[in-house]
């Protein structure tokens, strides 16, 4: 095969000619500059290559610092919510008391009675207890017994005082307090998959508010919330925010987050509060 750039098929072709016009000298040239395009072309490629080999690595960095930054925030909320539970002490229930009801002392009534005589037939001078005739027992209001005692003359009272019941107040039912809600837990809810799972998903479901990046505005909004013993979320509120839509939006996702692995107390299910940071960051920052 003819290799075109050798001096030898130069010279046949030029042969005859006008050597001094400049095509002979461009032809002449040909072959550096078709080596100086190869090389450049092979340093481009190359520039390429590290370049994306470059931002691949870079842009894996970013994404474990961002990773590492959420679980150390996340670590240094829960620290300072555990300080402050050891410095306020939880408010000790008032001890209940009982009372019991004293029973009134019904002081007991006894009926006077006159004991009725019996009829024996004795001497005169035996004759101790005074004998009343028929007539006069009617007429007497005084109760007959087998023996004399004093009392109360009135027979009705005595009779309800016998039959008098004493009424105790029932006291009322206390209502069920609700669940409690725990600070700390021994061990604390978790995003299915665990904290890696959690900075995925939310990277992929942040929809980063377009007013909010027309303004240029970022930072990190710290979202408190209730993982309940079923998993669920609720009372998704704002600690401490950055931006009205900025806000809104880490509502938003923390509300559309999947069921979490409960938090648990002697190896129980309970309510217990999560803080999350969610961070809002400009691409040119």
């Amino acid at each position: 095969m003819a290799n075109l750039t050798s001096k030898e098929w130069r010279d046949l072709i030029f042969e005859g000619k006008n050597k001094e016009f400049g095509a002979y000298d461009l032809r002449k040239k040909s072959e550096k500059r078709h080596t100086l395009a190869v090389i450049f072309t092979l340093i481009g490629l190359a520039i390429v290559i590290v370049g994306v080999i470059a931002y691949t690595k870079i842009s894996d960095h970013l994404d474990a610092l961002r990773a590492e930054e959420l679980l150390l925030e996340r670590e240094r909320m829960q620290q300072i919510e555990m300080a402050q539970e050891e410095e306020v002490p939880e408010e000790e229930e008032p001890e209940e008391q009982k009372f019991e009801q004293e029973l009134p002392e019904v002081p007991e009534e006894v009926l006077a009675t006159v004991q009725v005589t019996q009829i024996a037939i004795v001497d005169a001078d035996k004759v101790k207890n005074e004998v009343m005739t028929m007539d006069e027992q009617k007429e007497d209001n005084t109760a007959r017994g087998v023996v004399t005692q004093e009392g109360s003359d009135d027979a009705d009272k005595f009779q309800a005082v016998k039959e008098q019941v004493v009424v105790v107040e029932e006291k009322p039912k206390e209502e069920p307090k609700p669940d409690k809600i725990f600070e700390a837990v021994e061990q604390p809810a978790e995003f299915p998959g665990g904290q890696s799972a959690l900075t995925k998903w939310l990277s992929n479901n942040i929809r980063y508010p377009e007013q909010a990046q027309q303004n240029g505005v970022s930072g990190r909004v710290i979202v408190r919330f209730v993982v309940e013993k079923d998993g669920s979320i609720g009372n998704v509120t704002v600690l401490k925010g950055v931006d009205k839509d900025l806000d809104n939006e880490a509502i938003r996702v923390v509300k559309r987050m999947p069921k979490w692995q409960a938090g648990k107390n002697n190896g129980q299910a309970v309510r217990s509060y999560f803080t999350l940071p969610v961070t809002f960051k400009l691409q040119n920052q």
